[in-house]
């Protein structure tokens, strides 16, 4: 069904220098909220009330300040743009580059949530239009559950999980696996709507992409279709684990409909059932033949800590960490894997339960990645009996899993052409391509410093021509590439565009001083930047018959460095205004100076 992708979701390089551009608050007009305002799973007196800020999913940065009032500051990693699909930021926090922050809008709904050390939060829509940030109280979740072994005989000439395939870090082939979510009555009320629980659903696949982009994975999940289903919860998850999975009993018969109208590998639930945070079955023998149990529940209150990623890797082939898992994944190898340590080291990744001193981070476990300096895997060759390469599983596994159904398309859609790259300012580039492509799902948008390493910054929707992306840094050079993809793959890159950025406006000068010696006037004023190539002097005239003054207008222009200037204008009344100017725009205006009156004619020159 799929083909070899090529830079689907991956490690992004360092985030460029953004001096000058301030992070935007993702709440403002905050205040504290009761704990009746808040979900059940929220921690008491950890709730804050706000109204959502204006670029809350646009700004480069994002500024948040918690409850005790610590400010954290988080970077863009990723956008997702797309009318079908919502929007979706992806970043890190600065003091902690391998912290994730999702925000999504989807149907009018806000939502998201971040990692901030051992603790979650979450951000959801509130009462009047506000919203609510709070902290996740890990005892008000339900346990992990057991993953489940599928109840159908090996097809003919599978794995059964012995061979050992790839070694080292594990990219996959680039994989697309197409995955449809499903939710029940009781999600979306909890959620006061159909965009509520789908705005979180959009976020948790958003957060599954970036932990196989940190785990060296080149592999993709992509949600071709989100619909409520007529499901009561029992609360019992198993249940409804196999009600998802059985066709013909009644209930959630339409899941299979669903699935193979669009084409979906995975087929997922979200629901109410309390009595675990997620349930799956596993694929221990890597064969077509798990198409049939290539399902997993998730509760909506879990969806923040990554257990829909956890569910899927058991349908990809994997299992818990060893200490929690009573038989093999689809290799020997696939485990999750955790550093309980309490000197603050400690981890643990998507498969695993958790340990002391151990919070979840975005990981699939590779020995051949490193959180917090340690590697999140042991290789098998280095210790079997102890290894952990769930990422090295999964991109084993993932032709296999892209392969459970066929989509509508039968190949990659068609490359871009014609890519262009124009700096718009310091910190914003405007792309603009042609599209040849009937059967693309999105484009995506790949950038790099050094025209070698690319890195993706945006995943769009179908039928995009045009990008702007303000994740730039003044003075730099950058190449950029766009690609068309859809469930079979991506195109090959289009033309690279390159772009040079201008520097950063300088900032304005201060001090304007103006004096008058017989009819010259002497306008001073003290350089604060570094990076000007001129300053432009204004000045207004001062009408006396109707007492106004007159528009600013620039009188001259003088090198940098220049903090003086020197003109003999007509009879009048006077007041002079400087800004500093380069390649990047002007600063403010600084000034008006204090009025002067003079007397005489003559031209000016500027004084060092």
């Amino acid at each position: 069904m799929k083909y070899p992708l090529v830079l689907v979701w991956f490690a992004l390089a360092a985030a460029p220098a953004l001096a000058g551009q301030p992070p935007a608050d993702i709440l403002i007009r905050r205040g504290a909220a009761a704990d009746h305002e808040l979900p059940p799973q929220a921690a008491r007196g950890s709730g804050v009330a706000g109204d959502l800020g204006a670029e809350a999913l646009t700004a480069r940065r994002l500024r948040l300040e918690l409850p005790d009032g610590r400010v954290l500051v988080a970077e863009r990693q990723r956008e997702l743009r797309d009318a079908r699909r919502g929007e979706s930021w992806v970043g890190a926090f600065q003091h902690a580059p391998e912290s994730l922050l999702v925000l999504t809008r989807w149907h009018g709904a806000t939502t998201g949530f971040f990692h901030d050390g051992a603790d979650t939060w979450e951000i959801a829509p509130g009462r009047g239009g506000r919203h609510l940030l709070y902290r996740v109280d890990e005892a008000r979740l339900p346990p992990a559950g057991p993953p489940q072994l599928p109840l159908h005989e090996p097809a003919a000439g599978d794995t059964g999980g012995a061979a050992l395939e790839a070694t080292g870090t594990a990219a996959g082939d680039g994989t697309v696996q197409d995955i449809l979510v499903l939710y029940s009555p009781a999600s979306r009320t909890r959620y006061q709507s159909s965009g509520g629980v789908e705005s979180r659903i959009l976020s948790a696949i958003a957060a599954a992409n970036q932990a196989y982009a940190n785990s060296g994975l080149a592999l993709s999940l992509n949600l071709v279709h989100m619909a409520e289903t007529q499901y009561v919860e029992t609360g019992d998850m198993g249940q409804a684990l196999s009600a998802l999975r059985q066709n013909g009993d009644g209930q959630m018969d339409e899941a299979h409909a669903l699935r193979d109208l669009h084409g979906a590998d995975l087929v997922a639930l979200v629901n109410e059932d309390g009595n675990y945070c997620g349930i799956a079955y596993v694929m221990t023998s890597v064969s077509t033949g798990f198409a049939s149990s290539a399902f997993s529940v998730t509760a909506s209150n879990c969806l923040s800590g990554q257990t829909l990623a956890h569910e899927v890797g058991h349908n990809q082939g994997n299992m818990h960490d060893r200490d929690n898992s009573s038989n093999a994944g689809a290799y020997p190898y696939s485990y999750g894997y955790r550093r309980c340590v309490a000197d603050g080291t400690g981890f643990r990744t998507v498969m695993s339960y958790s340990c002391t001193g151990a919070p979840r981070v975005n990981h699939f476990s590779n020995p051949a990645v490193l959180y917090s300096g340690y590697a999140t895997g042991i290789a098998y060759e280095t210790d079997p009996a102890a290894s952990a390469e769930a990422a090295r599983s999964m991109g084993n596994t993932a032709p296999t899993v892209a392969s459970f159904r066929q989509g509508a398309v039968t190949e990659a859609p068609a490359v871009p052409s014609g890519l262009t790259a124009t700096a718009a300012t310091a910190t914003r580039v405007d792309l603009r391509w042609t599209d040849n492509a009937s059967t693309e799902t999105g484009y995506f948008i790949e950038r790099s410093g050094n025209g070698v390493e690319f890195s993706q910054v945006a995943s769009l929707g179908a039928n995009v021509t045009s990008y702007s992306d303000n994740g730039v840094g003044a003075n730099s050079n950058y190449w950029y590439r766009v690609r068309a993809w859809n469930s079979i793959g991506n195109s090959a890159a289009s033309n690279m565009a390159t772009v040079t950025t201008p520097d950063l406006a300088p900032p304005a000068p201060a001090d304007i001083a103006a004096a008058v010696a017989g009819a010259q006037v002497t306008v001073s004023w003290t350089d604060l930047a570094a990076n000007e190539t001129r300053f432009e002097i204004g000045r207004e005239s001062y009408n006396a018959k109707n007492r106004r003054w007159g528009s600013l207008v620039i009188v001259a222009t003088v090198a940098a460095n220049t903090t003086s200037y020197s003109q003999a204008p007509s009879a009048g009344t006077y007041r002079y205004s400087v800004r500093a100017a380069n390649a990047g725009g002007v600063s403010a205006w600084a000034g008006p100076s204090a009025q002067v009156t003079v007397a005489g004619s003559g031209g000016g020159k500027p004084r060092k």
